[in-house]
């Protein structure tokens, strides 16, 4: 990913309304250490207004995430839509929020990969079972599905009995209280 295709430069823009079009792709996740995703395609429209002492800037976020389902592990693309605002101003960049991204004085230019990073994180579901989305596009792999079924039975049989030290344990524990 070249760093350089989602920095945003402001130092020669007029006030008012000026938009950017990123893609975030493969390369774009693959350059960020640790990601989850490896396989993504979408496109970013970004409005940047300028203000005299301010900026902000609207991202709507469009496209596909490829991720794996939680229940049976097939792989899928799940759709992604998303629309996030983001204040810039100049100060100390200490005071950086999520919300608004505080820049040194002179600086005349942002990255904005870290926020799309995390814009489309935070738009992907925790549990991901796409069965539960729409049964008729996506069918969970039966073949998984059997194999996980067949490993909580056969840990299920392995559970030893209650050892009658606990037990006694409890009973002492229950009667306190």
């Amino acid at each position: 990913m070249g760093k350089s295709q989602y920095i945003v430069q402001f130092g020669g823009l007029s006030v008012g309304l000026h938009d950017f079009e990123f893609e975030v792709n493969d390369a774009f996740f693959k350059s960020i250490e640790n990601s989850d995703i490896q396989k993504a395609h979408l496109l970013v429209d970004a409005t940047l207004t300028k203000q005299n002492n301010l900026l902000q800037m609207q991202f709507n976020i469009e496209g596909t995430v490829g991720v794996d389902c939680d229940r049976c592990l097939k792989a899928f693309d799940y759709p992604v839509e998303t629309e996030e605002h983001l204040v810039i101003k100049h100060g100390n960049p200490d005071e950086s929020t999520d919300e608004i991204l505080v820049i040194p004085e002179g600086q005349d230019e942002f990255d904005v990969s870290q926020y799309l990073y995390e814009y489309i994180i935070l738009a992907i579901p925790a549990r991901r079972v796409p069965c539960e989305l729409d049964k008729k596009e996506f069918v969970c792999d039966a073949e998984t599905l059997s194999k996980l079924d067949n490993l909580v039975i056969e840990s299920e049989k392995e559970e030893e009995p209650n050892n009658p030290m606990w037990e006694q344990l409890n009973k002492i524990k229950f009667n306190k209280n």
